[in-house]
């Protein structure tokens, strides 16, 4: 067996932004919170197991190509689940799917491979509609991702700065009355 020794990004991701590239890798993990099924040799799956590792097939390099499609449950898969039903997600946390549906949409509109995109826009718009949204186009995707933050003020660093001197200036009236002894009564 010949053991990789390149990046773990296929090559395609590595001529993204580099936010287009950390919104892949927020994809990397499964669902923590995801009911698993077991196969008879003790692999864990489901549908957004299967998904994930669909994902992971897309944009990166297996350590080991064999172990692709070994069997269902696997690490890296090359479909996802088909027919993929999104509405199966809805008890799943909200901020994972986000990450899955963001992830599968630059792999729709950036892999190199035909029917990897087609299979990961069918997903994206799936996961999309599901939420009843309007799939973004690769046009706003990319004037998103590729924003000066800095320039327009929308740091998320920023709005943090700006909280919390937002508290500091209420604290001292908030701790004074309650240092007075007022009590505020629930209604």
């Amino acid at each position: 067996m010949k053991v990789g020794t390149g990046s773990v990004l296929q090559d395609w991701v590595m001529e993204l932004p580099l936010r287009f590239q950390g919104t892949l890798l927020t994809a990397v993990r499964g669902c923590d919170n995801e009911p698993k099924q077991w196969t008879k040799t003790g692999v864990a799956f489901s549908q957004g197991r299967r998904l994930t590792a669909f994902i992971r097939f897309c944009f990166l390099n297996p350590a080991d190509a064999r172990e692709i499609d070994v069997e269902e449950g696997a690490f890296f898969m090359s479909t996802p689940p088909i027919p993929l039903k999104a509405s199966e997600f809805g008890h799943l946390p909200q901020h994972w799917y986000s990450h899955v549906m963001h992830a599968l949409e630059i792999i729709a509109y950036y892999h190199p491979e035909n029917m990897t995109k087609l299979l990961a826009l069918q997903c994206y718009h799936s996961m999309v509609h599901n939420l009843h949204l309007e799939p973004e186009t690769k046009e706003t995707q990319w004037e998103r991702l590729t924003e000066d933050r800095i320039k327009k003020g929308t740091l998320i660093e920023l709005l943090m700065m700006r909280l919390f001197s937002f508290f500091e200036l209420m604290t001292p009236p908030l701790l004074m009355l309650f240092d007075s002894g007022l009590q505020l009564e629930s209604r």
